[in-house]
């Protein structure tokens, strides 16, 4: 298994050039065809229905959406114009959240970047990036909004906890952890919580990677009560200079909101590296 299509989300948020670069060291390391899909949202319907300038105002909002369109275009091209990696554009009308999750079936791996409250500009449709992990049905790399991270994979730690979005994940990233300069399953118990039968122990990840190749270090932790083993799980990163996180998406919708595990929403809000996750 290989990524033979990577799609990269593009907006007209500042940090487009830093997806686009990690997404072609990417494609150009696997050979990839690279998607570049823009996505900025709907025009609001209620400014076109109610109000007197309706027409000019969805003018001017297809207006925008064309002259954001043509910048990331050309940040495309720029990107890739002097490397051997097949590139394709698709900016479709009014592109949302849904358009992402039904364009990533095209795809083997998705390229998000992490919400920025301070950058107006980037796309900012409510629990965007969450919606996409958990309903596209790809690996999703979502790319922290502080820091560069012009490639990785070199040191990857993946996040286990025996479910079965552990088993997905781990699956998933599995052309990456084949490449891995070193690889680490990384595990924390909490005290006192009962297991279900399916819940496999970090040890068979071990074995699993060692099947294919990848010989991982195990280190397992117990959490205490009130231990918010997200903020643990970065501080272990840092210390291992980790520069890929993998782990399974923790979620589900209940009457049009997105419930987040607790792990998943820490490391979405709080990423200090790129993040791989399945769902």
């Amino acid at each position: 298994m290989d990524y033979a299509t990577i799609l990269v989300h593009l907006d007209a948020g500042r940090r487009v050039y830093d997806r686009l670069q990690l997404a072609t060291q990417l494609a150009l390391g696997f050979k990839s065809t690279m998607i570049g899909l823009l996505a900025v949202g709907k025009p609001d319907p209620t400014a076109v229905r109610y109000l007197v300038d309706g027409d000019r105002y969805l003018a001017s909002y297809n207006e925008w959406q064309h002259q954001v369109g043509e910048r990331a275009r050309h940040a495309l091209m720029g990107a890739t114009d002097e490397v051997d990696v097949v590139t394709e554009w698709q900016a479709p009308d009014w592109a949302t959240a849904a358009t992402v999750q039904a364009e990533a079936h095209r795809a083997d791996l998705v390229i998000l970047g992490q919400h920025d409250p301070t950058d107006e500009a980037a796309y900012a449709e409510p629990g965007f990036v969450e919606s996409i992990v958990l309903q596209c049905g790809r690996p999703v790399l979502v790319v922290p909004y502080a820091g560069r991270f012009p490639s990785v994979g070199k040191n990857i730690m993946v996040a286990w906890n025996g479910s079965r979005e552990s088993a997905r994940a781990i699956r998933d990233a599995l052309p990456l952890l084949q490449r891995a300069g070193t690889a680490a399953v990384v595990s924390w118990t909490p005290d006192g919580v009962l297991k279900g039968p399916w819940v496999s122990p970090p040890q068979y990840a071990v074995d699993w990677l060692a099947r294919h190749g990848v010989a991982a270090q195990l280190s397992t932790f117990a959490a205490g009560d009130g231990d918010d083993v997200g903020q643990l799980l970065l501080s272990h990163a840092a210390d291992r200079n980790t520069d890929l996180i993998v782990m399974g998406g923790y979620g589900h919708s209940r009457m049009h909101e997105l419930v987040l595990g607790g792990v998943t929403r820490t490391l979405l809000e709080s990423m200090t590296v790129p993040v791989m996750m399945s769902h």
